[in-house]
Parts: C-alpha cells; sequence; structure tokens
C-alpha cells in the first residue's frame, strides 16, 4: 500500500512540474555566483555564511556605518498588465536596513515609477524566516523582477536567498539585468591631502527649517547647540509657510540665534512643495510664472519682517521634481527683491548665474557637487567629502548642503566626522552673508 501511494505521489508531482516551472527566476539561490544578477555597489557580496541552503547567498549591509546605498537586481521576467506574481524569499537579520522590492519595467525597460511594493525583513531572533509578496502588473508594466535595497546611512546585516516568483506564465525567457557597475570606495587618504595655499572657507547650507507643532525640531536644537559648543558659524533654509501661525518660542529661536550673528537664516522657499506641468513634477520655483515666483518671495519677506524682525538677504532654492530647480524668471525675482543680496546656487555657475552676478546686486555662492556633507539626501559621507576636498586644492570656498532633521544616531556622528577634519584642516566657518561681505570689502 505504501508503495502504491509513493509512486502516486511522485507522478503527481511529475504532472505538476511538467506544467510549467514553479520558479522561472533564473540562479534563484546564487548557486550559480552572480549569473542573472547584477550588483550596482561596492559592499554586497556572495558568501557561503549568507546561505539559507547550498553553498552562496546574498549579503547586503555592513557593521559599520556605511553611507553607500546597496542595489543588487535580479532578471526580469515577462507579464502582462494585471498579472498578478508572488515573491518569495528567506532572510535573516535584525534591524530593518534593508529590504526586497517587486520591479516592475514597461516595454524600453524603465522602472516603472510608482510606489514598489516592499519587504523590509527583520527579527530579533537573527534567526532565518521566509517572507512573501503579493502584486498586479500595472498597466504598462511588461517584466517584473527583484530589487534587493540597503538603505544608505545604516548600520546592519541582512542575508537573502532563495528567491521565488510565483504566478509567471510557463515557457518564458528570462531578460538578463545590467551588467554589475564597479564601484568602489572612496578613501579618506587624509594623509595624501596637497597643500592649500589658505585655508577654505566653509559654508554650512542646513535645509528645511520649519516650525512643528508650534516648535523647533529636536534635529535643530541638536545641530544649533553643536555648532554653538563648536564656535562654528552656519546657515539655516527657512521653509515660510509655517512661519504664518509661527509660536513665539519659534520665532523667539531663530531671533536669538539670528541676532548672535552666528546662524544665518536665509530663504528656502514658500512651501518647498513641487508643482506639476505638462505632466512632470517640477520643484517650487521651477517653470512658475514671475508673477507666481515674486509672490512667494514677497509673502515669505513679509512674514519674516512681520515675525522676525528681518528680511532674507540669502537665497536657496528647494529640491524635488525633476528639473534644475529655479529658471530665468527666478533669476528675474532676485534681481526686483529689494532685500536679496546672496544666492546658495545648487549646481556649478552656468551662464545664467554669471549673467545675474555681472549685474552686481546678487552674489553667487556655487557648489563643488563632489564636495558635500551628504552623499545620498540625508546621509553623510565623510569619505566622499575629503576625496572631493582633496581634489579641489586650489578652491578658495565650499558650500556644504545637509539636511539635520534626517541625522539620527550614526548619521550625526558622521556629521560631526566631517566637521573633525575640516577643524583639522584648519578651515574657516562663515555664514553666506558673512562670505559675501568679505569679498566685497563691507564690515
Amino acid at each position: 500500500m505504501k508503495t502504491i501511494f509513493l509512486t502516486m505521489f511522485v507522478l503527481y508531482a511529475a504532472m505538476v512540474c511538467s506544467a510549467g516551472n514553479p520558479n522561472p527566476l533564473p540562479n534563484p539561490g546564487f548557486e550559480d555566483g552572480d549569473r542573472m544578477w547584477s550588483f550596482g555597489d561596492s559592499t554586497s557580496k556572495l558568501v557561503h555564511e549568507a546561505a539559507h541552503e547550498g553553498k552562496s547567498g546574498l549579503r547586503v549591509g555592513d557593521e559599520e556605518y556605511n553611507a553607500d546605498p546597496g542595489s543588487v537586481t535580479s532578471a526580469r521576467l515577462p507579464v502582462n498588465p494585471g498579472q498578478e506574481v508572488t515573491l518569495s524569499f528567506w532572510a535573516r537579520g535584525k534591524n530593518k536596513s534593508s529590504g526586497a522590492y517587486i520591479y516592475f519595467y514597461d516595454s524600453g525597460g524603465k522602472v516603472i515609477s510608482k510606489p514598489q511594493p516592499a519587504l523590509w525583513p527583520a527579527n530579533e531572533d537573527g534567526e532565518w524566516h521566509q517572507y512573501s509578496l503579493k502584486e498586479k502588473a500595472p498597466v504598462n508594466g511588461t517584466s517584473v523582477a527583484v530589487w534587493v535595497h540597503f538603505s544608505p546611512g545604516n548600520i546592519g546585516i541582512t542575508d537573502y536567498d532563495d528567491f521565488a516568483f510565483e504566478g509567471i506564465d510557463s515557457g518564458v525567457t528570462a531578460i538578463p539585468p545590467q551588467a554589475s557597475r564597479d564601484r568602489v570606495k572612496p578613501k579618506e587618504a587624509v594623509k595624501d591631502l596637497p597643500p592649500r595655499k589658505e585655508p577654505a572657507v566653509i559654508i554650512l547650507k542646513l535645509d528645511d527649517l520649519s516650525q512643528k507643532n508650534g516648535k523647533v525640531h529636536p534635529s535643530w536644537q541638536k545641530i544649533s547647540d553643536f555648532l554653538e559648543s563648536r564656535k562654528i558659524k552656519g546657515s539655516f533654509g527657512v521653509v515660510c509657510e509655517s512661519m504664518q501661525d509661527a509660536k513665539p518660542e519659534y520665532a523667539n529661536w531663530i531671533k536669538t540665534r539670528h541676532d548672535s550673528g552666528a546662524i544665518e537664516f536665509w530663504f528656502h522657499g514658500w512651501d518647498h512643495a513641487s508643482h506639476n506641468e505638462g505632466g512632470k513634477s517640477l520643484s517650487e520655483f521651477d517653470t512658475r510664472s514671475y508673477e507666481e515666483q515674486k509672490s512667494r518671495f514677497d509673502r515669505s519677506q513679509k512674514l519674516a519682517l512681520e515675525k522676525l524682525g528681518f528680511a532674507f538677504e540669502t537665497f536657496g532654492p528647494g529640491g524635488g521634481g525633476s528639473g534644475q530647480h529655479f529658471d530665468a524668471n527666478t533669476c528675474k525675482v532676485m534681481q526686483d527683491d529689494p532685500y536679496m543680496k546672496a544666492w546658495l546656487y545648487n549646481k556649478p555657475i552656468d551662464d545664467d548665474g554669471k549673467k545675474l552676478q555681472e549685474a552686481g546686486k546678487i552674489t553667487i555662492l556655487d557648489r563643488v557637487w563632489e564636495v558635500n556633507i551628504e552623499g545620498a539626501v540625508g546621509v553623510p559621507d565623510s569619505k566622499k567629502l575629503i576625496a572631493g576636498y582633496k581634489s579641489h586644492p586650489d578652491r578658495k570656498y565650499f558650500v556644504l548642503q545637509g539636511h539635520p532633521q534626517m541625522w539620527a544616531g550614526a548619521r550625526f556622528d558622521e556629521f560631526v566626522k566631517i566637521i573633525d577634519f575640516l577643524t583639522e584642516q584648519k578651515c574657516v566657518f562663515v555664514t553666506p552673508m558673512g562670505y559675501v561681505n568679505s569679498i566685497k570689502g563691507v564690515k
């Protein structure tokens, strides 16, 4: 009887398997190395210790602070719009430092821009657990893949293995991913810094200050206290819409620091919100009429004078969207605003910036992209800053952008590491207008 049952079971299993491959994803457990997988970072790797079963598994993340994002992508599998697929995998990790995503692609092989379903596995026991995720292909979806992402600025390792897709049509041919990129982490190389004729000037451009429940966010209090303890000058970009109902505590917090001369508060936009033009998402000051942009300047300056007792003299446009963050109308508004004197340019100076500066009213303080506090938004990266600093020994000043409200835990520690380096290099920290006045001979 047992022999008959076993024979029937084997025959049934064979029939199921012959009906189609239950997991069409090639090399799902990395037993063939990185075949049909693409690696886009320098830390993700295949090791035996990360294997759930077999000889190899995927390990992402780092035991130390890692400012580099992780990116590992599987081969793509053809799907039809509305087709429901299920992704399953095994993972082991104690903190949510990485996640596995279902990525859908259009007919051109481009990732479809929509909220992508994801699972960020974590379990306090640090043992292997199986996870699954189900999703329907969007109307323009023609293929699907796995994307494993490590979030930059975190500490933590997660192991992944045995990925599987269900719901894929039988007989499909997998589409190979793009070739892996050779990415080498920049080295600090502090000892190899070339000599400078004079210490570099540093302008700390810290973005997105706004009122929260009538108070200043604790992250801004923390950065303010830190700069004060180091006797370092900086500048905070204010999103002005929140000043409409500014509580005295918030307004006085700004006034006190402004009056000390240690912090300059500059105009970072009315609402820092994106808007849609012709189906494109654009940042606040990109492709808006002169009248609308001037209205946003005027409203903000009026509130600053009423609530804070001073007008903004420096401007730095907000990011977001897919454009360049300002246009010719922005330049005209800067020229026409009676208070504006400086522009924290979001890129190296271009023809628009040169033309505006040549008019004599506005000083452009432009950027060197590779010398910055953050690599990815909200993620301080000391190695990248030091490498960039080393390659620009003749640059007189650097505008360093950052987002303190995103600097929790190890990210703030990395910012402190950057300040320690710049201090060791005898850099001079000034406010935007402090630097503008120095080069114009204004006391």
